[in-house]
């Protein structure tokens, strides 16, 4: 995106709003939260997807979980075929569960990682 500043942030699903939690490159960190490897360090973007696992629980029961993944797979799907329709790449990576948590807190207090994309033309070239 044009005239966006590197950073964190969140985006609000029922506004389409990007709201900066903080601002600065994570390059380092990317790397280090994808499980010290270097796509997403290269990636153009990471999303993490992150939820409040314990109101969902309380709301769904032990269901809540599967439901919470496979919301989260159907969008994730989604990122990857606009990012292949725009000849970009897109993959899913496993990530350390509470250094994603703790990078995105204060806003990320109480939820959990769920899923992790990196997507776009990396540094090294399209991502994997």
């Amino acid at each position: 995106m044009n005239g966006l500043a590197p950073g964190a942030y969140y985006f609000h699903s029922d506004t389409g709003d990007l709201e900066l939690l903080k601002e600065g490159n994570f390059r380092n960190e990317a790397r280090h939260l994808g499980l010290q490897q270097d796509l997403p360090g290269d990636a153009a973007a990471d999303i993490f997807f992150l939820a409040d696992l314990n109101a969902i629980l309380d709301t769904l029961g032990n269901r809540g979980y599967r439901a919470t993944q496979l919301e989260a797979g159907v969008i994730g799907g989604k990122i990857y075929l606009a990012a292949y329709a725009l000849k970009l790449g897109a993959t899913g990576l496993t990530f350390f569960d509470d250094d994603v948590t703790t990078f995105f807190s204060p806003h990320a207090a109480d939820k959990s990682a769920i899923f992790l994309v990196a997507l776009g033309k990396g540094v090294g070239g399209p991502a994997r």
